[in-house]
């Protein structure tokens, strides 16, 4: 090879090294992804976690997985038409598959090879789907507040009955059910009492009335950043996305992704029953079940909840 050539090797190879370097420097940027301006935030040194929501973007994750940041580079990301992120031109882009081209992507703008991912609720989905269709640039997961979902025809019957659970169990829970029932079939926010009833359907996901008081900061300020927008006043069918998804989770267990299932032990639409399912299906999983806690467990009990992160890192290292 000539010096010519050799010159030229070497400074593509800089020149790609410094790209890479620059694109993965703290701070916030916009970028085009999928033919959308994506808003991301990037926090934190290590391996490159993806973190995101398809209806709640990154706001709520920034502000309480600051501890990931000490191990890894945080890509905190809006999907498309939360937060600063822009609408898609038709509501048919808000999909599962869309999600998922969404995050290969960013993981292409970024010139990263192999990704983490901390993926809550329904960000879940989105991870174990890309895992499947893109097993080689995954290199870890940590689910939370996740499960095997029910078939379409069972959701609403899985629900109540989890529900139903809970209530045996707890007055507190059994109190928030009621006020819940009461807003909605009067439609109001204040009970007879005088009692501010506007908080029930999100405590109706929490463990109890202290955890809950952690949670709900953190969702005031994803309201103000800015939930999933309608597209020309539209929202995708839930249950057309909830049919793709309960046929593609059939494959599951191809997922050979280190996998970390973080759940709390009273989260009422994803009981321990049904996380263990979700743990028997991926092979490479473990499961914990954090104490005091419903559908945040990091949030509701972070002292656990972080503990566990800690040392599941350090046992998938062997």
């Amino acid at each position: 090879m000539n010096f010519k050539y050799k010159a030229l090797l070497v400074f593509s190879t800089i020149f790609i090294i410094f790209t890479h370097a620059q694109q993965l420097k703290n701070g916030n940027y916009t970028e085009k992804i999928d033919g959308i301006n994506i808003n991301y935030t990037i926090k934190g040194n290590g391996p490159v976690m993806f973190v995101g929501h398809p209806n709640s973007g990154k706001i709520g994750y920034e502000l309480t997985l600051q501890p990931l940041e000490k191990q890894f580079t945080m890509v905190y990301y809006d999907s498309r038409g939360t937060g600063k992120s822009a609408l898609p031109k038709k509501v048919e882009d808000y999909s599962l598959e869309k999600s998922v081209v969404e995050v290969e992507e960013l993981r292409k703008k970024l010139n990263i090879d192999k990704i983490w991912f901390f993926a809550h609720s329904d960000q879940s989905a989105v991870a174990m789907l890309y895992g499947l269709q893109h097993p080689n640039h995954v290199e870890g997961m940590i689910l939370a507040g996740t499960s095997l979902v029910a078939s379409p025809e069972e959701v609403y019957n899985r629900k109540k009955e989890s529900e139903n659970k809970r209530l045996k169990e707890s007055e507190w829970f059994s109190q928030v059910v009621k006020d819940w029932d009461y807003m909605y079939t009067h439609k109001t926010e204040k009970a007879p009492d005088g009692r501010d009833l506007s908080e029930s359907p999100l405590k109706w996901w929490c463990y109890d009335e202290e955890s809950s008081e952690k949670v709900i900061p953190i969702t005031k300020e994803i309201s103000k950043a800015g939930r999933r927008k309608p597209v020309n006043g539209q929202l995708p069918k839930i249950e057309k996305e909830l049919k793709y998804y309960y046929t593609q989770q059939k494959k599951f267990s191809d997922i050979k992704t280190r996998t970390l299932i973080l759940n709390g032990i009273a989260d009422t639409n994803n009981l321990p029953e049904f996380a263990e399912q979700l743990h028997q299906t991926l092979p490479n999983s473990k499961l914990v079940l954090i104490d005091k806690a419903g559908h945040f467990p990091w949030v509701e009990n972070a002292t656990q909840s972080f503990a566990e992160i800690e040392k599941w890192l350090k046992e998938s290292k062997h």
